[in-house]
């Protein structure tokens, strides 16, 4: 949950294995790097990293495990990567790509301080799921009063199956083309027009990508709406 990943008990437990691969592959390559010099594997890594904090459900490793080792024993798909896993991704690229270029710049010296920081932290995750960039991202946004996380998808059930509206904070053309049933569209430049109806409701946000409802969440709550709840990314209903 701490990544972002807030789903049932259950639900986790199912998926604690599947999230263990990607770390251990990228740790493993890491090494493999590490302990031959290979400028390029790292600057593969850093391409890695950072594809899926602009594209969540592109992660390669993700796509490997998803598509070729998971149905060798019926697992749980890995569901798209949620923003505070994307921005781990994201820190961990560009360590990669900073230690690919220690070792082009000849100072071996910088690649192994930043490599041994990098795979002590990969480990931390693989053995624990605590994720330090995501825990920091989580308390800088809480210290800002800018975090709304995600609620489970059980809690947005309850609340619309009890009258709370459904709001879509994307444009119109992306509503247009594919939006969760139910869900009436309000985009994010425009929720101040729409205080008055909306001050007095429950209401649950959710937009593409969990960044766009979570700055919704933000808006509504600071112009006095107390009951807003984030859903984040459309594909945790859809998944």
């Amino acid at each position: 949950m701490q990544q972002g990943y807030c789903y049932t008990p259950g639900e986790l437990q199912e998926l604690v294995w599947g999230l263990r691969f990607t770390p251990s592959a990228c740790m493993l390559l890491a090494l493999y790097g590490l302990a031959t010099q290979q400028a390029n594997v790292f600057f593969i890594l850093a391409a890695v990293g950072i594809l899926p904090f602009w594209f969540p459900a592109w992660h390669p490793f993700d796509l490997l495990y998803n598509h070729l080792l998971r149905p060798l024993w019926n697992g749980v798909k890995l569901p798209s990567n949620p923003l505070p896993r994307r921005i781990a991704c994201l820190m961990g690229g560009s360590m990669n790509f900073a230690i690919g270029l220690a070792f082009v710049s000849q100072s071996p010296v910088v690649a192994y301080s930043l490599g041994t920081t990098l795979i002590a932290l990969q480990l931390v995750v693989i053995t624990s799921h605590f994720c330090l960039v995501a825990w920091m991202y989580e308390g800088f946004m809480k210290l800002l009063g800018m975090w709304s996380p995600p609620i489970p998808f059980e809690q947005a059930k309850e609340l619309i199956e009890g009258g709370a509206r459904l709001v879509d904070v994307r444009s119109p053309a992306d509503f247009s083309k594919k939006h969760l049933p139910g869900a009436i569209n309000l985009p994010l430049e425009k929720l101040n027009q729409h205080l008055d109806e909306l001050r007095d409701q429950r209401v649950v946000l959710y937009c593409q990508r969990g960044i766009l409802s979570q700055l919704a969440a933000r808006t509504l709550k600071r112009k006095g709406c107390s009951e807003v709840y984030n859903l984040g990314a459309m594909s945790r209903w859809q998944e």
